[in-house]
């Protein structure tokens, strides 16, 4: 079982996003995420194990020191894995580059690190999953389906929190300042 720090989006861009799950559900690609217990969201940082209590404490702390963050949503990419997976590309800014390094700087002391390196500073890049793993003949389906959905989507991250997964489930989250 694994976790991740995330981070969530405002209402209208959490449906636009759930909207983008759903059209690549009825297109045949994924239906993980749409039918998952969470919501559209940013990961900061993965874990294998942790202190629960203390990373709730310091997520809790975060949240309260941080106000709302301005997205825009720019691009979409994939990671061309044995099982490829897609994403939405957000534009790096320097609230979402300074909340990943505190979030890291104050989690990762309570926890197990997943053994990659995607979170690493200089290597993470801020992205929404958007399927978890697809077949490799579904690649052209996923581009010709998220090529319909124009771009860029502006929104916001109101919310950092805490899932555990495969299946995911929402642990705990709390709403920037």
């Amino acid at each position: 079982m694994g976790y991740a720090v995330v981070g969530y989006f405002d209402k209208e861009t959490d449906e636009r996003i759930r909207g983008l799950w759903q059209d690549l559900m009825i297109n045949g690609v994924d239906d993980y995420l749409y039918h998952s217990e969470n919501n559209p969201h940013i990961k900061f940082a993965m874990y294998e194990n942790l202190e629960e209590v203390n990373i709730v404490d310091e997520i809790r702390s975060i949240a309260k020191q941080t106000k709302s963050i301005d997205v825009v949503f720019k691009s979409y990419s994939f990671y061309p894995n044995e099982q490829p997976f897609f994403n939405i590309d957000m534009a790096v800014s320097m609230e979402l580059l300074r909340l990943q390094t505190e979030i890291r700087e104050k989690c990762d002391k309570f926890s197990e690190l997943l053994p990659i390196d995607f979170f690493d500073m200089g290597v993470w890049k801020p992205d929404c999953q958007l399927t978890r793993e697809i077949d490799k003949t579904q690649l052209s389906n996923s581009v010709n389906c998220l090529y319909e959905r124009k771009l860029p989507i502006n929104g916001k991250l109101e919310r950092i929190g805490l899932i555990k997964f495969h299946p995911a489930k929402q642990i705990v989250h709390f709403n920037l300042s």
